[in-house]
């Protein structure tokens, strides 16, 4: 089955003439780096496509060995990049958009045509990222609703917060905690979403933790209702809910298969002037 779908995401390629590639590289559960190709093309009927068209163990994370799986798998299925790909798209990492040994060059080499766009949401994530780095009661906060989240996340802690949420918001469904991830900042407004309609069922659970038996229970269940009901954690997390509102559903839009270039002009404008 997956190789039939496969064969049509080529056809359709093929069928488009030229396409540009979205490539990039994550570790999974077992400490290993995959390599996935994403194709964008325009259909037949005018419309933009992307498609994941393969996932490979990548041997290394340097430029060359990337090149490398990427012109394996071009290889294998007839992909005529040399002469039909008209961009390629990657994170800002100096392995992939490296002027002299990143990914980048060794595609330009062979493929002059082959321009390089460095992927906008990964460019606005570092933006987010770094300007809330610069501030130390920033940086303090999210350490401290990383830890506030570390500590609910154990099975027993969780089933405490589900039972106190559906006492507090009988007519909601109950969630669970989200845990932030470094590299997609979107995830920081979901977490901080949780944690401000659940904040009461948050503090209740606190409560019901600070009177167990265990004292490393108890003491790190009393610290952390002190930090979350102080004045400067609840200002920072009203602060931080409103900018993410703005910079996350940017974020999404610029990730969008079906991008217009002048929306999303005007909406990094209306993010910059908020």
């Amino acid at each position: 089955m997956g190789e039939m779908v496969r064969e049509e995401i080529l056809r359709r390629v093929k069928k488009a003439g030229v396409f540009s590639i979205i490539i990039d590289t994550t570790t999974d559960v077992s400490n290993l780096e995959q390599f996935s190709l994403v194709l964008r093309f325009v259909n037949e009927e005018g419309q933009t496509e992307e498609r994941l068209v393969a996932m490979k163990e990548a041997p290394d994370s340097i430029g060359l060995g990337m090149f490398n799986v990427f012109c394996d798998i071009c290889s294998k299925y007839n992909l005529d990049w040399t002469t039909k790909l008209c961009a390629q798209s990657y994170d800002g990492a100096a392995s992939m958009q490296g002027q002299y040994f990143g990914l980048r060059s060794y595609v330009q080499e062979k493929n002059p045509n082959a321009i390089y766009v460095w992927c906008f949401a990964h460019i606005l994530n570092l933006v987010v990222m770094d300007t809330c780095d610069k501030y130390s009661s920033i940086r303090n906060f999210f350490g401290d609703v990383q830890q506030l989240i570390t500590y609910m996340r154990a099975r027993k802690r969780t089933a405490i917060f589900l039972e106190q949420q559906i006492k507090c918001y009988p007519s909601e469904r109950p969630c669970r905690m989200k845990n932030f991830s470094t590299t997609r900042w979107t995830s920081h407004d979901r977490a901080l979403s949780v944690l401000s309609k659940k904040y009461l069922a948050i503090l209740k659970t606190l409560e019901e933790l600070i009177n167990s038996t265990d004292r490393e229970t108890s003491s790190t269940a009393s610290n952390l209702y002190r930090i979350i009901t102080s004045f400067k954690f609840i200002l920072n997390l009203f602060l931080m809910q409103n900018i993410l509102s703005c910079t996350t559903p940017l974020s999404i839009y610029l990730q969008s298969s079906s991008i217009d270039f002048i929306q999303a002009i005007t909406m990094v404008d209306v993010c910059a002037k908020k």
